[in-house]
Protein backbone atom coordinates (compact mmCIF):
# COMPACT_ATOMS: atom_id res chain seq x y z
CA UNK A 1 0.00 0.00 0.00
CA UNK A 2 2.95 2.14 0.82
CA UNK A 3 4.76 1.37 -2.68
CA UNK A 4 1.02 2.72 -4.27
CA UNK A 5 1.13 5.77 -2.63
CA UNK A 6 4.81 6.63 -3.48
CA UNK A 7 4.54 5.35 -6.73
CA UNK A 8 1.16 8.13 -7.30
CA UNK A 9 2.96 11.08 -5.00
CA UNK A 10 6.38 10.57 -6.83
CA UNK A 11 5.39 9.89 -10.85
CA UNK A 12 8.76 8.63 -12.20
CA UNK A 13 10.04 9.33 -15.55
CA UNK A 14 9.79 6.59 -17.87
CA UNK A 15 12.83 5.30 -19.58
CA UNK A 16 13.43 3.87 -22.88
CA UNK A 17 16.24 1.23 -23.71
CA UNK A 18 19.33 2.59 -25.58
CA UNK A 19 19.20 2.92 -29.42
CA UNK A 20 21.77 -0.33 -29.61
CA UNK A 21 19.06 -2.57 -27.18
CA UNK A 22 15.93 -1.28 -29.51
CA UNK A 23 18.05 -2.17 -32.35
CA UNK A 24 18.93 -6.04 -30.51
CA UNK A 25 15.04 -6.23 -29.22
CA UNK A 26 12.86 -5.52 -32.41
CA UNK A 27 12.59 -7.19 -35.49
CA UNK A 28 14.60 -6.12 -38.34
CA UNK A 29 11.17 -5.68 -40.44
CA UNK A 30 10.29 -3.04 -38.27
CA UNK A 31 13.22 -0.55 -38.53
CA UNK A 32 13.07 2.45 -40.05
CA UNK A 33 10.62 5.65 -39.78
CA UNK A 34 6.85 5.96 -39.04
CA UNK A 35 5.72 5.71 -42.63
CA UNK A 36 8.30 3.10 -43.88
CA UNK A 37 6.74 0.63 -41.23
CA UNK A 38 3.58 1.56 -41.95
CA UNK A 39 4.17 0.74 -45.89
CA UNK A 40 5.48 -2.83 -44.59
CA UNK A 41 3.24 -3.82 -42.84
CA UNK A 42 0.20 -2.65 -45.08
CA UNK A 43 2.56 -4.91 -48.08
CA UNK A 44 2.93 -7.91 -45.88
CA UNK A 45 -1.22 -7.64 -44.89
CA UNK A 46 -2.20 -7.46 -48.58
CA UNK A 47 0.11 -10.36 -49.43
CA UNK A 48 -2.01 -12.25 -46.42
CA UNK A 49 -5.06 -11.66 -47.73
CA UNK A 50 -4.73 -12.34 -51.84
CA UNK A 51 -3.10 -15.84 -50.44
CA UNK A 52 -6.43 -16.64 -48.54
CA UNK A 53 -8.71 -15.77 -51.90
CA UNK A 54 -9.36 -17.39 -55.60
CA UNK A 55 -7.91 -15.89 -58.30
CA UNK A 56 -10.31 -13.70 -60.14
CA UNK A 57 -11.26 -14.98 -63.86
CA UNK A 58 -13.21 -13.31 -66.56
CA UNK A 59 -16.59 -15.59 -66.72
CA UNK A 60 -17.02 -17.46 -69.77
CA UNK A 61 -18.88 -16.59 -72.56
CA UNK A 62 -22.42 -18.27 -73.69
CA UNK A 63 -24.66 -18.42 -76.42
CA UNK A 64 -28.25 -19.09 -76.91
CA UNK A 65 -30.35 -21.23 -79.61
CA UNK A 66 -33.63 -20.67 -80.04
CA UNK A 67 -36.07 -23.71 -82.00
CA UNK A 68 -36.43 -23.67 -85.95
CA UNK A 69 -40.82 -22.64 -85.85
CA UNK A 70 -42.95 -22.94 -88.59
CA UNK A 71 -45.26 -21.25 -90.70
CA UNK A 72 -47.88 -20.10 -88.14
CA UNK A 73 -51.42 -18.88 -89.12
CA UNK A 74 -54.36 -17.74 -86.81
CA UNK A 75 -56.85 -20.75 -85.12
CA UNK A 76 -53.49 -22.94 -85.38
CA UNK A 77 -53.04 -24.96 -82.68
CA UNK A 78 -50.93 -23.95 -79.09
CA UNK A 79 -46.72 -25.20 -80.06
CA UNK A 80 -44.10 -25.23 -78.31
CA UNK A 81 -40.68 -23.36 -78.42
CA UNK A 82 -37.66 -24.12 -77.07
CA UNK A 83 -33.94 -22.49 -76.60
CA UNK A 84 -30.68 -24.04 -75.22
CA UNK A 85 -27.87 -22.49 -73.93
CA UNK A 86 -23.93 -23.70 -75.00
CA UNK A 87 -23.32 -23.49 -71.10
CA UNK A 88 -26.57 -26.00 -70.28
CA UNK A 89 -28.02 -23.47 -67.87
CA UNK A 90 -31.63 -23.16 -68.50
CA UNK A 91 -33.23 -20.22 -70.50
CA UNK A 92 -36.31 -18.31 -70.22
CA UNK A 93 -38.45 -17.74 -73.29
CA UNK A 94 -41.04 -14.35 -73.57
CA UNK A 95 -43.21 -13.45 -76.28
CA UNK A 96 -44.32 -10.15 -77.67
CA UNK A 97 -47.83 -9.47 -79.85
CA UNK A 98 -50.41 -11.16 -80.37
CA UNK A 99 -49.86 -14.48 -78.67
CA UNK A 100 -49.56 -15.69 -74.63
CA UNK A 101 -46.90 -18.48 -73.58
CA UNK A 102 -46.83 -20.80 -70.19
CA UNK A 103 -44.22 -22.52 -67.99
CA UNK A 104 -43.83 -25.10 -70.23
CA UNK A 105 -43.22 -23.30 -73.23
CA UNK A 106 -46.48 -23.67 -74.75
CA UNK A 107 -47.26 -20.52 -77.17
CA UNK A 108 -50.59 -19.70 -77.42
CA UNK A 109 -51.90 -17.37 -80.84
CA UNK A 110 -54.50 -15.13 -79.69
CA UNK A 111 -54.58 -13.25 -83.36
CA UNK A 112 -53.01 -12.44 -86.47
CA UNK A 113 -49.76 -10.25 -86.47
CA UNK A 114 -46.14 -10.33 -85.66
CA UNK A 115 -45.12 -12.26 -82.52
CA UNK A 116 -41.65 -11.98 -81.35
CA UNK A 117 -40.28 -14.75 -79.04
CA UNK A 118 -37.29 -13.57 -77.17
CA UNK A 119 -34.86 -16.05 -75.28
CA UNK A 120 -32.81 -14.91 -72.32
CA UNK A 121 -29.80 -16.59 -69.87
CA UNK A 122 -28.99 -14.38 -67.04
CA UNK A 123 -25.51 -16.22 -66.48
CA UNK A 124 -24.33 -17.80 -63.22
CA UNK A 125 -21.30 -17.37 -61.18
CA UNK A 126 -18.94 -18.85 -64.19
CA UNK A 127 -20.84 -17.77 -67.33
CA UNK A 128 -21.43 -14.48 -68.60
CA UNK A 129 -25.53 -13.23 -69.68
CA UNK A 130 -25.90 -14.45 -72.93
CA UNK A 131 -26.63 -11.62 -76.04
CA UNK A 132 -30.58 -12.38 -75.87
CA UNK A 133 -31.81 -14.18 -79.04
CA UNK A 134 -34.93 -13.36 -80.88
CA UNK A 135 -37.35 -14.92 -83.50
CA UNK A 136 -40.16 -12.85 -84.97
CA UNK A 137 -43.11 -14.92 -86.52
CA UNK A 138 -45.52 -13.41 -89.50
CA UNK A 139 -48.92 -14.95 -88.00
CA UNK A 140 -50.91 -15.34 -90.77
CA UNK A 141 -54.61 -14.54 -91.30
CA UNK A 142 -57.28 -17.25 -91.11
CA UNK A 143 -58.96 -17.61 -94.64
CA UNK A 144 -62.90 -17.22 -94.36
CA UNK A 145 -65.26 -18.06 -97.34
CA UNK A 146 -68.30 -15.98 -97.98
CA UNK A 147 -70.51 -17.64 -100.46
CA UNK A 148 -73.98 -16.26 -102.26
CA UNK A 149 -76.98 -18.53 -102.08
CA UNK A 150 -78.24 -19.37 -105.49
CA UNK A 151 -81.55 -17.45 -105.94
CA UNK A 152 -84.73 -17.77 -108.02
CA UNK A 153 -87.13 -15.63 -108.65
CA UNK A 154 -89.82 -15.19 -111.95
CA UNK A 155 -89.63 -12.90 -114.61
CA UNK A 156 -91.53 -9.33 -113.28
CA UNK A 157 -91.63 -10.27 -109.36
CA UNK A 158 -89.01 -8.53 -106.58
CA UNK A 159 -85.49 -9.45 -106.56
CA UNK A 160 -85.27 -11.67 -103.63
CA UNK A 161 -83.53 -10.73 -100.67
CA UNK A 162 -79.66 -12.15 -100.67
CA UNK A 163 -78.15 -14.17 -98.19
CA UNK A 164 -74.33 -15.40 -97.52
CA UNK A 165 -73.09 -18.41 -95.83
CA UNK A 166 -69.56 -18.04 -94.05
CA UNK A 167 -66.96 -21.05 -93.85
CA UNK A 168 -64.06 -20.90 -91.95
CA UNK A 169 -64.20 -19.85 -88.68
CA UNK A 170 -61.60 -20.76 -85.73
CA UNK A 171 -61.81 -20.75 -82.06
CA UNK A 172 -65.75 -21.19 -81.57
CA UNK A 173 -65.69 -17.40 -83.59
CA UNK A 174 -68.79 -16.16 -85.91
CA UNK A 175 -69.52 -12.82 -87.94
CA UNK A 176 -69.95 -11.32 -84.79
CA UNK A 177 -65.95 -11.38 -84.64
CA UNK A 178 -65.75 -9.40 -87.62
CA UNK A 179 -65.27 -5.98 -87.92
CA UNK A 180 -68.14 -5.74 -90.83
CA UNK A 181 -69.80 -7.82 -92.97
CA UNK A 182 -69.83 -8.71 -96.39
CA UNK A 183 -72.57 -7.13 -98.03
CA UNK A 184 -74.02 -8.71 -101.68
CA UNK A 185 -75.03 -7.33 -104.97
CA UNK A 186 -76.66 -7.68 -108.51
CA UNK A 187 -74.05 -7.91 -111.12
CA UNK A 188 -75.16 -8.73 -114.72
CA UNK A 189 -72.33 -10.80 -116.95
CA UNK A 190 -72.14 -11.69 -121.06
CA UNK A 191 -74.50 -10.43 -123.39
CA UNK A 192 -77.75 -12.39 -125.32
CA UNK A 193 -78.35 -15.42 -124.43
CA UNK A 194 -74.71 -15.78 -122.56
CA UNK A 195 -76.22 -12.92 -120.17
CA UNK A 196 -76.22 -13.77 -116.58
CA UNK A 197 -77.33 -12.23 -113.26
CA UNK A 198 -74.59 -13.14 -110.44
CA UNK A 199 -75.07 -12.37 -106.77
CA UNK A 200 -71.63 -10.87 -105.83
CA UNK A 201 -70.44 -11.07 -102.13
CA UNK A 202 -67.58 -8.31 -100.82
CA UNK A 203 -66.38 -5.73 -98.33
CA UNK A 204 -65.94 -7.65 -95.61
CA UNK A 205 -63.26 -6.82 -93.02
CA UNK A 206 -60.86 -8.81 -90.08
CA UNK A 207 -58.11 -8.19 -88.51
CA UNK A 208 -57.48 -12.22 -87.63
CA UNK A 209 -59.43 -13.16 -91.43
CA UNK A 210 -58.47 -12.80 -94.48
CA UNK A 211 -61.64 -13.40 -97.34
CA UNK A 212 -62.21 -15.61 -100.46
CA UNK A 213 -65.56 -14.71 -101.99
CA UNK A 214 -67.78 -17.06 -103.90
CA UNK A 215 -70.76 -15.48 -106.31
CA UNK A 216 -73.95 -17.06 -106.58
CA UNK A 217 -76.87 -17.15 -109.38
CA UNK A 218 -80.00 -15.23 -110.11
CA UNK A 219 -82.22 -17.51 -111.79
CA UNK A 220 -85.23 -15.63 -113.61
CA UNK A 221 -88.07 -17.84 -115.16
CA UNK A 222 -89.52 -16.11 -118.04
CA UNK A 223 -93.17 -15.93 -118.37
CA UNK A 224 -94.89 -18.63 -119.76
CA UNK A 225 -97.11 -16.96 -122.45
CA UNK A 226 -100.08 -18.06 -124.57
CA UNK A 227 -100.29 -19.19 -128.17
CA UNK A 228 -101.87 -15.75 -128.61
CA UNK A 229 -98.64 -13.79 -126.67
CA UNK A 230 -101.18 -13.78 -123.79
CA UNK A 231 -100.35 -14.51 -120.03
Amino acid sequence: MIFFENWLAKPQPLRYPSRDLRAKKQPSILMGTGMMRFSVACLAALFCLLAGLPAFEAKEAQTIKISRISAKKYGDRPFVVTAKSSSKLPVSIFVNGPASIDKKGKITVKGAGKVRVFAVQMGDDEFAPAKPEMVTLDIAKASLIVQAEDKKMKEGEKIPEFTLIYKGFVNGESVKNLTRLAVAKLVETGKGRRKKQKIVPSGSESRNYSFKYISGDLKIASKKRSFFGRN
